[in-house]
Parts: C-alpha cells; sequence; structure tokens
C-alpha cells in the first residue's frame, strides 16, 4: 500500500507536464538516433586457448623427463600477459600488413575496405614508414595496376612511392566489390599495435581450468577473426621455437662430446692395432682377461665421474655468465642430483618469464626488477650446489683413482707385453663406453626435436558475431529516453521546490500545526459569485465541503459568527466570504455578509453597495442598525456594507457599538460572515476577532510567501483567535492540464460528484 501511495504521489505530480516529458523525450532519441548513425558498429571475435597442465604426463613431457632436461612450466597467468605482449602483435601487424588501412569513401563517414578493395598493401621497410592519411588511389584491372597521383604501379613488385617502398598485390579477402572511391591510410606500426591491444581482451575462461579466452572488437568482423587468428598462430609458434631451442642445445652439447670421443677412440684403436702388429701379439692371458673385467668397470665409474664433471662445468659457465641475457640452460643429463635440477629449472623459469616480461611492460617495471632480482637470488644457491656436488665427485674419482692404483700394481705380475697391451685395451673399453651412451642420448633428443608439441593448443579459431556488437542502439536509446525524463523530472522538481510561495497543501500543513479545512479552485474570470452558476458546479462543491469541515450542517440551526481574514490583500478573503455566504444562504440559512473592511470594500462593490450606509454610519452613530442591513437578490442572504465617512477609519473598531452590532446581527440572523481587512498591514482582524467563534484564514495558491506561513505558529496574536483555520484558495491547475491534477493536498487531485439534480436547482435561482 505504501508503495502504491508512492507511485500514485509520483504519477500526479509529473503526469501534469507530460508535454514537457515528451518534448524531452523526443529531442533526447533524435540525437540519440544521430549518435548512433555516425558511430561506426563493432563487431566482437572470441577464440580459445588451452594452456596445457604442467603436471600432465604426455608422452612428450615424459620423454623430456627421461633426458634430463629443464623444461618451462607454463603459468596461465603469466602466458595472459605473454599472449597481450607488443611482439606477437606486432608479428601479426606485420604479417596481416595492418599498418596500411584500405578505406572506402563515404557521405556521412569512410567505411573500412577490408573486404571490398581489390587489392591489399605491404610496406618492404616498416621502420621507415610515416604517417599518411586520404591516399586515394584507383585499380586498372585490365592491365592489373594501381595508380595513385597519375602514376602507375604494377602487383606483386615492390615499388618506390612517395610514402616508401610499397607492394601491391591482390586482395584475397574481398568478397564484394567496392562502390565508393578507396583510399589508403598510413600508421605507424606501434600505434597499430597499440590501437589492436586497446581492443584485446584476454582473460582465464575458469579460475579451475587452463583455458584462456581471447576477445577483441573491430569495426571489421573478417579483420578481427583474421587478428585473433595471427595472435594465436604466433603464440603456438612461440612455444614451438623455445622446445626446439631447448632440445637444440642439449644436441649441440652430445655431438661435441661425440666428437672428442671419436677422436680418442681413433687414436687407442690406432695404436692397439701397431702394438699388436708390432709385438706379434694375438690374444691376452686368462689373466690379463680377468684384470680388464676388474678394471674395466672402475674405469668406467672414473669415465661417468668425469663427464658429470665436465657438465657440472658446462651449467656452471652457463649461471656465472648468464648476466640476464637470453638464453636455454644447458642439459643436465648424466647428473643424478634432484636438488640441482629443480634449481636450474626454477632459473630457467626466471629467465624465461624475465625476458617476456621485459618485452611485454619494459625493464624498468617493478613486476620485471623484481623477477630479475629472484633470479640473481637462486645463483649463489645453484653454484653452491654445483661446488658441493663437485666435491662429490672429485671424492669419488680420487676414491677410483685409488683403487686403480691398486691393479695397476696387480698389472706387474702379467708379462710386460701383455699388460701394455691390457692398458690400451682398457682405455678402448671406457671410451666405448662414454662413445654408446652418447649416441644412444644423441637419438632420444633428435627424436625429441622432430616430434616436438607445444604447451598449448588452439581449442577455438576466431569466430565474430554477424551483429554488431557496439554500438548496443536499444540501450543507447532506452538512456536517452531516460536522460529527457530525468530532465523534464529535475525542471518539475526545481520549479515547485525552489518556487517562495505556497504551491501545496503538503507544505501549508508542514510548516503549521493550524489545520487546513477547504481547498478553494482558482477561477479564472472575474467573477466573484460563482457557487450559484452551472458552470462552476465543482465551486460550488468545495464550498458545501467547507460548510461541513466547520460545522455548518445542512438544514440543522447553527448560531455562528465567522471572520474572514488573511496575511495580505489579495489573497482572495472576499471571495471567500461572499460566496461562503451564498452557500449557506442557498442552504436555507439566513446569513448576513458584513463588510468592514474599510480601506478596500470589496464585498460592497460585488453588490454595488459602496454609496450605501454601512458599518462607518452606524459606528459613528449616525444611523441605527436595521438601516445598513441590506437584503440582496440572493433569498435569504442579505449585505451589511462598509458605508462612508472621513474620520479616523483606524478607532471606530475600538467603539463600544462593535459589540453591539454583532449582538444585533447574532439575534437577527443563523451565521454572520465578517469580511476583514488582512492583519499584516492592520490590527481590524484582531480587534474583531473576539466577537467571532471561528477564524478562516486565506492562503492563496502561488501567492502567499512561505516565509509567512512559516511564523503563524509564532504570532502571539493568531494564539488569541478563536477556533483559526486555514482555507487554501486560488488553487490552480499544474502543468499543461486543464483540470483535474492541481496542488491541493499532497500530490493528487480532487474528483468531483456532479449532481444533475443540484445543477437544476442553481438553474431555477
Amino acid at each position: 500500500m505504501k508503495g502504491s501511495n508512492i507511485f500514485s504521489m509520483l504519477m500526479f505530480r509529473y503526469i501534469p507536464y507530460w508535454p514537457l516529458f515528451i518534448l524531452l523525450m523526443t529531442a533526447s532519441w533524435i540525437v540519440a538516433w544521430n549518435y548512433t548513425r555516425y558511430l561506426t558498429p563493432l563487431y566482437e571475435a572470441n577464440a580459445t586457448i588451452l594452456i596445457k597442465d604442467e603436471t600432465s604426463q604426455s608422452s612428450d613431457a615424459k620423454m623430456m623427463e627421461a633426458l634430463n632436461l629443464a623444461p618451462y612450466q607454463k603459468n596461465v597467468e603469466n602466458e595472459i600477459e605473454v599472449i597481450q605482449s607488443r611482439s606477437f602483435m606486432k608479428a601479426v601487424v606485420d604479417t596481416l600488413g595492418l599498418y596500411i588501412s584500405i578505406f572506402e569513401e563515404g557521405n556521412i563517414h569512410s567505411n573500412p575496405a577490408y573486404t571490398s578493395s581489390p587489392i591489399a598493401i605491404k610496406a618492404e621497410y616498416t621502420d621507415q614508414l610515416q604517417e599518411q592519411n586520404n591516399i586515394y588511389f584507383t585499380y586498372k584491372k585490365q592491365n592489373e595496376t594501381v595508380i595513385i597521383n597519375n602514376i602507375s604501379y604494377p602487383l606483386n613488385s615492390w615499388v618506390k612511392t612517395p610514402y616508401g617502398n610499397l607492394m601491391f598485390k591482390k586482395n584475397t579477402k574481398q568478397k564484394i566489390n567496392a562502390s565508393q572511391p578507396l583510399f589508403f591510410n598510413i600508421t605507424l606500426p606501434a600505434n597499430a599495435v597499440k590501437g589492436i591491444l586497446g581492443n584485446l581482451s584476454v582473460y582465464q575462461t575458469n579460475p579451475k581450468s587452463s583455458l584462456i579466452t581471447l576477445k577483441l572488437r573491430d569495426n571489421v568482423r573478417e579483420r578481427a577473426e583474421d587478428i585473433l587468428n595471427g595472435l594465436c598462430k604466433a603464440y603456438y609458434q612461440s612455444s614451438i621455437i623455445s622446445k626446439n631451442e631447448m632440445t637444440s642445445n642439449t644436441l649441440a652439447f652430445v655431438e661435441d662430446r661425440i666428437k672428442y670421443i671419436e677422436n680418442d677412440l681413433d687414436s687407442l684403436e690406432k695404436k692397439i692395432q701397431n702394438y699388436k702388429a708390432t709385438n706379434d701379439i694375438t690374444d691376452l692371458s686368462v689373466q690379463g682377461q680377468l684384470y680388464l673385467n676388474n678394471v674395466g668397470s672402475n674405469d668406467k665409474e672414473i669415465a661417468q665421474i668425469n663427464l658429470q664433471l665436465a657438465i657440472l662445468d658446462q651449467v656452471e659457465k652457463y649461471v656465472v655468465s648468464k648476466n640476464n641475457k637470453d638464453g636455454i640452460v644447458p642439459s643436465t643429463l648424466g647428473l643424478n642430483d634432484p636438488m640441482l635440477n629443480q634449481l636450474l629449472q626454477k632459473l630457467y623459469e626466471s629467465d624465461i618469464r624475465y625476458a617476456q616480461m621485459r618485452k611485454t611492460t619494459g625493464e624498468n617495471n617493478p613486476t620485471v626488477l623484481a623477477i630479475k632480482v629472484e633470479g640473481d637470488k637462486m645463483r649463489p644457491n645453484i653454484l653452491e650446489s654445483i661446488h658441493n656436488l663437485r666435491a662429490n665427485l672429485l671424492t669419488s674419482l680420487q676414491n677410483s683413482n685409488s683403487t686403480k692404483t691398486t691393479f695397476s700394481s696387480q698389472l706387474n705380475a702379467i708379462p710386460q707385453k701383455e699388460r701394455e697391451l691390457l692398458d690400451y685395451t682398457r682405455q678402448q673399453a671406457i671410451k666405448n663406453t662414454v662413445y654408446t651412451f652418447l649416441l644412444q642420448k644423441r637419438e632420444e633428443t633428435a627424436l625429441s626435436q622432430s616430434s616436438t608439441i607445444a604447451d598449448n593448443q588452439i581449442i577455438d579459431s576466431a569466430e565474430s558475431s554477424m551483429i554488431p556488437n557496439s554500438p548496443n542502439k536499444s540501450v543507447i536509446y532506452l538512456m536517452a529516453l531516460s536522460f529527457g525524463l530525468l530532465v523534464g523530472i529535475g525542471l518539475v522538481t526545481m520549479r515547485e521546490v525552489l518556487n517562495s510561495k505556497v504551491l501545496f497543501r503538503s507544505e501549508i500543513e508542514s510548516f503549521t500545526t493550524i489545520p487546513v479545512v477547504a481547498e478553494l479552485t482558482r477561477v479564472k474570470e472575474k467573477k466573484t459569485l460563482v457557487v450559484n452558476n452551472p458552470e462552476y458546479l465543482f465551486i460550488a462543491e468545495q464550498f458545501r465541503q467547507l460548510r461541513t469541515a466547520i460545522g455548518l450542517y445542512g438544514k440543522i440551526k447553527t448560531k455562528r459568527k465567522i471572520l474572514i481574514t488573511s496575511n495580505i490583500a489579495g489573497e482572495g478573503k472576499s471571495f471567500i466570504s461572499t460566496n461562503l455566504a451564498l452557500s449557506l444562504a442557498i442552504a436555507g440559512k439566513k446569513v448576513v455578509l458584513v463588510d468592514l473592511d474599510f480601506r478596500k470594500s470589496v464585498t460592497s462593490e460585488i453588490f454595488n453597495l459602496t454609496e450605501s450606509k454601512g458599518a462607518i454610519e452606524f459606528l459613528e452613530g449616525t444611523c441605527e442598525p436595521y438601516e445598513i442591513i441590506k437584503q440582496t437578490e440572493y433569498g435569504k442572504l442579505s449585505v451589511v456594507p462598509t458605508g462612508r465617512s472621513t474620520s479616523n477609519l483606524a478607532e471606530l473598531l475600538l467603539n463600544d457599538k462593535v459589540g453591539t452590532l454583532f449582538k444585533f446581527l447574532e439575534e437577527a440572523f443563523d451565521i454572520v460572515i465578517v469580511d476583514s481587512s488582512p492583519i499584516d498591514p492592520v490590527s481590524d482582524a484582531y480587534i474583531l476577532a473576539e466577537y467571532c467563534d471561528t477564524t478562516l484564514f486565506a492562503v492563496r495558491h502561488a501567492y502567499t510567501p512561505k516565509t509567512m506561513i512559516q511564523l503563524m505558529d509564532e504570532n502571539s496574536k493568531l494564539k488569541t483567535v478563536n477556533n483559526l483555520s486555514i482555507i487554501f484558495n486560488g488553487i490552480k491547475p499544474r502543468g499543461f492540464m486543464k483540470k483535474g491534477f492541481g496542488f491541493g493536498y499532497g500530490y493528487g487531485y480532487e474528483n468531483i460528484y456532479k449532481n444533475d439534480a443540484y445543477k437544476r436547482k442553481f438553474e431555477n435561482i
């Protein structure tokens, strides 16, 4: 019910101004229509990429683990930044030639000719381009030439133009033929990259998944799809290249070691061959064979230790000389230290992240600096692990060499020739073992390189909506209509709230505790007596309600003396007094209307009694009461005019005869109605109030100042007045309404019941 009342209040407050709202809303809609007409529509393309989980046990991941490689493990948040990097987008811009945009001239605005231009344009040296606008050209299909400023250029070859070395080629994206003149604009690639990145949005589809969604807004949907597809392809290829670099580094290390071992083996084999030929040796003895078996295992262990020490030297060189330069961590195959492998992997991840973030955000970015500091902190820990592992290996090498010394003493028991041959054979066996191991690792690494799988997968290629995503005309039109509505509400509210005059009955009731007993509608015509006019039945009904409110019911015999006054002149007290008196007379009351406004006798003028004797003459003692009572044409209504006098009018009401006059009138009539002067300029009303049992105070709509109503409760003189009530007079229709929506109680209106019989009663008067 409360919501309904608020809704009704708003309805009746603003509906009277509906033409204003219609005008403002129509104007706003027209502005919005013109605005959307000149806007370039934007389409939205979407693509989805899967970042493979770093914990997934794919065949490729298992192979990398078997090779003891340190792959870069992907992080979704980092990959989002990588995808949005300027380097990737620049590659797309260069590939698609987006630094040169072709347009089709239009009446309102030019339209992109991405799918309507017969040619596409690329620059040979993008770093030498300068921004140029509105370069018009024509294409001659017959001889396949492009004409710019009356100069012809062939297709599919680099040509020198005033705008740089360009190549004109057929546009493979063309779907329709251009119907308007064509021109192209040249933009710096960096600005083209910046503009596209501003419309690109990359985000994780779901916090629990590794899916990344790419969204791009562009005024050509085909171009938006091509850009996203190009970006996805560049990101995919980047992952392949990164893995290939890793395996290539490992393969290069293995190849280098294989060449070294091959040279040693070749030298040993020649030595053995020469030794056998020189000394005529065909086979070793059983003792020598046993020695070879024992010493072979020990030498193999020494060889493996030496290999690990060589690998440690390579890793240490990488860590010490890294200095934040891009590169790939050396292979750690052969090293069985999980802690060192883990530290190297973290260092590699940090270096890769630093290199990619540096390209995206710059070297001085706080995040980039933090990543660099993190890598610098890890290097001492890695070097310490390398030193510890080298110390352990050297200890093991020392033990193995000690064992080798023992085996050497055993060799003395073997004849010298056999001993020398065993020594050569032992070295050959060691080299063969290392050589076989390296060949195996080379094949595994080559296999990994040939079967490289990217760490990401394109799930959905780019696809754009057929309908423009922006501007949303429905939203714009709705906002425009809402704006017009709000402006109208603001204007109406300001007009009424900032008004210094009384506009609403609710304002009177908030300013003072004096009750409002009636609301009287404004009469436009200069007619004073309206309650007997059939055209103003609603006014007659309002006076009937006034009679009821002050206790003057129909045929009930009630002796009442009613004083009618106001704050200032012009508030309608004479209108109220004359029509109230006539209304009571029509209702069967014997009424006398006394005009005691000596300074402005409006009531006497209404009844054409300005020249007749009246209250002044009686108070001066020149006539009797019955002589000043004038019968009117309205049956039981009589009038006492003011009369004429040149004496001091301010002192007349202090005469004792005022009480005599009121006593005589009270005995002769049912109701005495007194029209007095306003209370603000003179004190007549206060004097007369003591002779009356009811006082009606006129407040006129849009005329009486609010400050006067606010001070009524503080007026000590009004506290002595008997039964003071307020009549809200002259209420006008609000806004552009002719009737029905006034400034009455709250913001509502009064529905007047029109009685045909009541109307006929007036017609018979």
